[in-house]
């Protein structure tokens, strides 16, 4: 028997990371579960590696400590998974493990609960940070497919992942990262200079950051900008003046209402077309100005000069950097349409409604317990 509540739903979140940590999983099952309790679904979530992993797991070296927590996941999901027969169906957000194939997800699937896979980025692509370079095949993206197909239902963060699933599971539904738009909202600025230029992420999507440095080099001797990166992770930034704040769940939107104008800059590559506009939409949400490589989910979020801006080329960005740093009412206009776009499209009410309209859906299409 499942471990219902109220006669409700309860669905078990097998779920990479801690909560309240990483953003993909923040944004997405973590932000919907309120939504959903409210609903009659509850959610518990059942993380795969613990903080002190995670701690090491980005630094370089440190393979043996590495290799031993995942051996040490590997074991306590095989006791994850067995225990998933009491719940009315279950949600993997992009695989039950760090590293390996996907032997628990066919596990899984054999014992006949209902599975919803969820995944954001584009995962069946083999993606490392530089210290773990030489590992990244442990993380088998070949497995992707497989879960797929193991699956009841899969969601997805945006059209282009959705195309790659529907190739193995046509229940296939797009239900975009979204944001909490009671908490992210636009805030009293107190207009003072010089125009703060900000970016925010995680260690892995600061390299696209690095990588854009000469554009930010030319914009700052073009006029006295502000440049702020909120992250976990000092960026490595040479010649160029930045104030880094360390990014924290308790500060994150305060930090980010000091932004005047946001950048999300991205190579233009088939990893890049998987991820969901995140930091755009957070900079949206609070009324900032943005500004976005155009690339993937960035083309359906903006439509350019008119809730943000778009980019592809050095002139391109430095163009659309300097009116907005020239003009506040630009900005100002800019800001407010792209907090509309969130409210109507990207909005954690819109997209948790939808993520529990799936989940009932797999329920009753599985049937009542026998």
């Amino acid at each position: 028997m499942s471990p219902r509540h109220g006669g409700g739903l309860a669905i078990c979140a097998l779920v990479p990371y801690p909560t309240g940590i990483a953003p993909g999983q923040r944004f997405r099952l973590e932000q919907w579960a309120a939504h959903a309790s409210r609903s009659g679904i509850a959610m518990d979530f059942v993380p795969s590696v613990d903080e002190q992993f995670l701690s090491i797991v980005h630094q370089p070296g440190r393979t043996g400590r590495k290799v031993g927590g995942l051996i040490a996941s590997f074991l306590r999901r095989m006791k994850d998974v067995m225990r998933c027969r009491r719940y009315d169906a279950v949600v993997i957000y992009r695989s039950l493990c760090l590293g390996g194939p996907a032997v628990l997800e066919r596990v899984l699937a054999g014992m006949g609960r209902p599975i919803i896979f969820d995944f954001d980025d584009a995962i069946f692509l083999e993606h490392t940070t530089e210290s773990n370079r030489r590992f990244g095949w442990l993380k088998f993206p070949g497995k992707t497919a497989a879960i797929c197909r193991a699956s009841t239902h899969v969601i997805v963060g945006n059209s282009f992942l959705a195309d790659y699933a529907r190739q193995h599971n046509p229940h296939t539904t797009v239900i975009p990262t979204s944001l909490d738009t009671e908490r992210y909202k636009p805030q009293a600025r107190n207009g003072s200079s010089p125009v703060v230029v900000g970016w925010t992420g995680s260690s892995t999507s600061q390299t696209h950051l690095e990588a854009f440095a000469p554009i930010l080099r030319e914009l700052m001797l073009r006029r006295p900008v502000e440049l702020r990166v909120l992250s976990n992770r000092r960026p490595n930034l040479p010649g160029l003046q930045f104030s880094w704040r360390p990014w924290s769940a308790d500060t994150e939107v305060r930090e980010l209402a000091e932004f005047d104008i946001g950048i999300m800059p991205m190579p233009d590559d088939v990893w890049s077309k998987g991820k969901c506009a995140l930091k755009a939409l957070q900079c949206m949400a609070m009324g900032t100005a943005t500004i976005c490589s155009a690339v993937g989910a960035n083309c359906d979020v903006i439509r350019n000069g008119q809730n943000g801006f778009l980019a592809s080329t050095t002139e391109e960005w430095l163009t659309h950097l300097l009116r907005l740093v020239d003009d506040p009412v630009l900005r100002d206009r800019i800001g407010r349409a792209g907090r509309e776009t969130v409210e109507q499209g990207y909005s954690m009410v819109r997209s948790a409604s939808l993520f529990a309209d799936v989940v009932r859906q797999v329920v009753t299409r599985r049937g009542p317990d026998a």
